[in-house]
């Protein structure tokens, strides 16, 4: 297969960004596979269906001890802006080639939904100069007709990461802001313009600003990474299982079923009085087509609750 690199092969700065593989259940079932027969994607995933031997890094832990043993939190070395300067960070990660021997990473955990909207324009939701801070790119998933039972396992492995960035902060956890049923992850579409990556280019190709309206943002925001967004080829001539090719963000929309790998994006800060405030937003950091809306639309069954429990009895996150 022709596999598309989401991120790069030689980590910078001393943070490797690769990420995780998806969450697995406990009982070494992967929630890929709770998914209706045409939506489980394991080839594209890199997953073995029978594999039972599995990373530690790959597996969100069901005990408070397990989660001690897999993931930390830590200062980020290349972060200047102070209210996002921690991660989670995994204590046993797979070491990719290349990367240097500091090299850290990040906990993303990779999640399969449908499209419910998004906004992935190059430039998001910014409309103006004053808008760059907050401009984002966002999509919401969802498990779609009758597989909320499937989603809801992401779900739950998603917010035992929240909950755990929590307790290393020793903070209590704040209430789940989320919608029951979806999950709303986003990405900032700028990075603000520091004296240490003063120097580093705007990742902006030709096409994707037209207008030229970057510019008056340059000295003080920057397009300095883009988001990492591919498609899945099932037909590709040239590899008999399919491929992996970038499209833009314009090709995803509403009912098309993706791949999403989920980060963590801890914002800290004081409030007036001194005291902590922590909030942990759920950050995108690659966008995989696997089917598009209208070669999905009669996958809407799924193992039902009775079915699953026999599959894998105990099904648990933590």
């Amino acid at each position: 297969m022709q596999v598309l690199t989401f991120k790069p092969a030689e980590p910078t700065s001393s943070l490797a960004l690769e990420q995780a593989m998806p969450s697995s259940t406990h009982d070494h079932l992967w929630v890929t596979g709770l998914w209706p027969e045409p939506l489980r994607f394991f080839h594209v995933l890199n997953l073995s269906e029978t594999e039972k031997e599995y990373p530690q890094y790959a597996v969100v832990p069901n005990t408070s001890a397990g989660k001690r043993d897999w993931a930390y939190v830590a200062r980020n070395p290349n972060e200047r802006d102070m209210t996002r300067g921690l991660l989670p960070l995994y204590k046993n990660p797979p070491i990719f080639k290349n990367a240097p021997l500091d090299a850290l990473y990040p906990v993303g955990i990779r999640v399969q939904g449908f499209i419910e909207r998004c906004n992935l324009k190059t430039l998001g939701t910014w409309a103006s100069g004053k808008t760059a801070a907050s401009a984002l790119q966002f999509i919401v998933l969802t498990g779609g007709k009758d597989n909320g039972s499937v989603f809801a396992h992401y779900k739950t492995a998603v917010r035992a990461v929240v909950e755990y960035i929590f307790k290393c902060l020793d903070l209590p956890p704040v209430a789940d802001e989320q919608e029951p049923d979806t999950m709303f992850i986003t990405r900032r579409v700028f990075t603000k313009v520091t004296g240490l990556n003063r120097l580093t280019p705007s990742a902006l190709e030709r096409g994707d600003d037209p207008l030229g309206v970057c510019h008056a943002v340059d000295r003080e925001w920057r397009v300095m990474n883009k988001a990492s967004i591919g498609m899945y080829i099932p037909d590709d001539v040239e590899a008999c299982d399919g491929a992996i090719v970038p499209c833009d963000g314009m090709s995803l929309s509403e009912g098309d079923f993706v791949d999403v790998c989920v980060g963590f994006d801890i914002v800290h800060r004081r409030n007036r009085n001194g005291q902590e405030a922590v909030q942990v937003h759920l950050k995108m950091e690659h966008v995989l087509l696997l089917a598009h809306a209208e070669s999905v639309a009669d996958s809407d069954s799924v193992m039902t609750e009775a079915e699953v429990a026999v599959h894998n009895p105990g099904l648990s996150f933590f």
